[in-house]
């Protein structure tokens, strides 16, 4: 009787418990970003759909999140440390939004140099890779896409490439977050 007055208690988990991992968010869940928008506002995404990405790199995760009226991809990967970009573009860019054109895009493809790069708001993003990716939305696979990503010179951004099969060309601008200022509450 006295260890059920004063005995440890079993604690339940709230709905609304932080994860300290993005890696096992769900849909439904809210992803908080500690400062994201231009202003310095925190941002609280809510997770629609989260697809897996998979390539001769590895694998990743990206989430489609809203925050309002504000559509933002977030995408990870877990190759030795926990790597976060967000993509805060609603809509995609096109190639000479970049500089870039398709004749650029298969030269490069061909003959892959370091030295490759284009200029994008003021900085400069250096040629890095170019790999189908295949997508799988909701277990299923979606088919794939072809990928060229360009990272810029301080490693705290990128810009991809993607082209679909009988889709444009789309360029999308992201950067690199710490995981530190993700946290993961749920539904």
């Amino acid at each position: 009787m006295l260890r059920a007055l004063f005995g440890k208690k079993k604690r339940s988990r709230s709905k609304s418990v932080a994860d300290d991992s993005i890696t096992d968010a769900r849909v439904g869940d809210v992803i908080f970003i500690q400062g994201m928008w231009e202003d310095g506002e925190d941002a609280y995404l809510i997770i629609e759909q989260i697809n897996r990405l998979r390539s001769f790199l590895g694998e990743s995760r990206e989430a489609v999140c809203v925050d309002s009226t504000r559509r933002v991809t977030v995408e990870w990967s877990e190759q030795g440390e926990l790597h976060i970009a967000i993509t805060r573009e609603q809509r995609p860019m096109g190639l000479s939004a970049v500089g870039l054109d398709y004749d650029t895009l298969v030269e490069w493809d061909n003959f892959k140099s370091l030295e490759n790069s284009i200029e994008y708001n003021g900085h400069i993003y250096f040629y890095r890779n170019s790999y189908e990716t295949l997508r799988d939305r909701d277990g299923d696979e979606d088919g794939g896409f072809y990928t060229w990503e360009f990272i810029r010179d301080d490693d705290e951004a990128a810009i991809t490439v993607v082209k679909g099969e009988a889709m444009p060309f789309e360029v999308y601008a992201s950067e690199f977050i710490s995981p530190h200022l993700v946290t993961v509450y749920r539904k």
